[in-house]
Order: structure tokens, then C-alpha cells, then sequence
């Protein structure tokens, strides 16, 4: 997530809510796990969340002038979102969509410092 954020204000979702999410949508095992940390990183749990000036909504900051695929008016749905995330996910085989997951230029690994709230959530 990259350029100013907002929101609208409403509540945040626990880890164990977004590991939920993540597990309706069809992330397993490790790749929930990491889902959920990049859930965490790109959005703080904040399902009402717009970055990238606002081109990228919701919890896994799903940039739809990127993913045209995705209405943008759904994004914020924190179900539809975690859909969304998974049908890049399972598309690519990687995480390589979310700058705050790996090493490739523009990327940041701020999801690591989720991991441990992300494995809780997910082995609760």
C-alpha cells in the first residue's frame, strides 16, 4: 500500500477475524498464514481502508485499476475482498501482488512482523 490512506472509521477486524475471512476464501496452512500477515501489513485490519490515492480498497488492498476483474464498489466487503485476494493468490501461485510481501523492487517484508499474530489467529 503506497500513497495516503483512509477510512471511514468503522472498526477494525481481529487477526482471527481475517484468518476466518482468508479460510472462507481458501487460503490453507501456511499460505493463510501469510495471507493473513499481508492482510495485517496492508491494511490493519481496517476493512474500510483506501490507499494508493485511492485506488486500493479493503483489507488486502486490492488496486483494481491493476484488477479491473474486481468492482471496486465490493472491494471494502472484507468477504469479497479476501475472495478477490485468494483469486490473485491462486492466479500468479504467489504473493508477489502485495508490496509488503518479498524481496522485488518496491517490496517492503513488512508482513513478517505479522506473522506471529497471523500464526496465532490461524492455530488458535
Amino acid at each position: 500500500m503506497t500513497g495516503g490512506t483512509t477510512s471511514s472509521g468503522t472498526g477494525k477486524l481481529s487477526a482471527t477475524q481475517i484468518a476466518q475471512l482468508a479460510a472462507n476464501a481458501g487460503f490453507e496452512g501456511e499460505d493463510q498464514v501469510t495471507a493473513v500477515a499481508i492482510a495485517l501489513a496492508e491494511s490493519g485490519g481496517d476493512p474500510n481502508i483506501e490507499g494508493d490515492s485511492g485506488t486500493s480498497y479493503g483489507l488486502w488492498q486490492i488496486h483494481w485499476t491493476v484488477h479491473p476483474e474486481f468492482d471496486p464498489a465490493q472491494l471494502k466487503d472484507p468477504q469479497y475482498n479476501a475472495n478477490a485476494a485468494f483469486q490473485l493468490y491462486s492466479n500468479r501461485g504467489n504473493f508477489n501482488d502485495w508490496s509488503t510481501y518479498g524481496d522485488l523492487p518496491g517490496h517492503n517484508n513488512a508482513y513478517l512482523s505479522y506473522m506471529g499474530a497471523a500464526d496465532a489467529a490461524v492455530n488458535a
